[in-house]
């Protein structure tokens, strides 16, 4: 007899680290090739999943995901465009941000070195793909994927005059708290930095057997001329600034994490991603 196919396309919408809690209470698109494979897929998660599962065919819910993951990009790179405007007027953007999302309908995310993963960085390309009306889409990830460009312009100014810098990159990771490396920003910043003369060192306290990260963090900073914060790692604000083997104080922490007075009174010169450097 005649054998009859289902498919169905169910995007996962899971965060690294909490992948098997949000995998049962996140809501669920179920898209099927037909009525038939979504019903017989919505059984299969109504098993095990608690949040609510919605039915539709598969391109839409292919498009749904990616809608999704480009709502983010796009919303990443307003926060990089406002904190590169703040940089050039003269204000904190951080605290901007956190003013501005005080009112009821603004969440603006939080601007950094450059958008990493697997989805974010990867997912809105697809879009651009299939039609020539992606505009914003586009632009987002040129705002996005230039941001590298802009730390590493940073640490120039910092390192004005100083033969052949050294600079050390904490993070490997492309978000805090994780250990997955995938389209991290730290890779598109070393190889900038590199074409620029500089010597690249990279720790990550959460990355293991990786060949491009040093095994301590004194390894790292030694004779470092300037340390640029990449990853959000919450590990990295009990570094001691009093205790790292550097040979110049600077620090660039592009994304707000660290207690910037204590590294100030250690001696530090620091500069942050959307602060106004005077």
């Amino acid at each position: 007899g005649v054998k009859t196919f289902y498919y169905a396309h169910c995007p996962e919408r899971a965060i690294p680290g909490r992948t098997i809690h949000e995998m049962i209470h996140n809501d669920r698109i179920i898209g099927g090739i037909d009525q038939k494979s979504a019903e017989m897929a919505k059984e299969i998660y109504s098993s095990f999943v608690k949040g609510n599962l919605y039915l539709t065919d598969a391109t839409t819910a292919e498009f749904v995901k990616l809608m999704e993951n480009t709502y983010r990009d796009i919303n990443i790179a307003l926060a990089n465009e406002f904190a590169l405007i703040a940089e050039d007027i003269g204000i904190d953007v951080w605290e901007a941000i956190e003013l501005a999302n005080k009112h009821p309908r603004v969440n603006i995310l939080k601007p950094g070195p450059g958008v990493g993963g697997h989805c974010i960085a990867v997912d809105p390309l697809f879009l651009v793909e299939k039609s020539s009306n992606s505009r914003i889409v586009n632009l987002a990830r040129e705002i996005n994927d230039s941001m590298p460009v802009h730390v590493v312009k940073l640490a120039k100014e910092m390192l004005q005059g100083i033969e052949n810098p050294t600079i050390t990159l904490l993070g490997l990771a492309y978000k805090g708290n994780v250990d997955d490396t995938r389209e991290s920003p730290t890779f598109k910043i070393k190889k900038i930095a590199e074409s620029e003369g500089f010597n690249v060192k990279i720790y990550d306290p959460l990355v293991k057997d990786h060949p491009y990260n040093h095994p301590s963090l004194e390894e790292a900073t030694g004779n470092s001329d300037c340390l640029i914060l990449v990853t959000d790692h919450t590990a990295f604000k009990g570094i001691d600034p009093r205790k790292l083997p550097v040979r110049n104080k600077n620090l660039i922490d592009s994304r707000n994490l660290l207690n910037h007075d204590v590294w100030r009174e250690a001696g530090y010169v620091v500069r942050v991603l959307g602060k106004a450097s005077w």
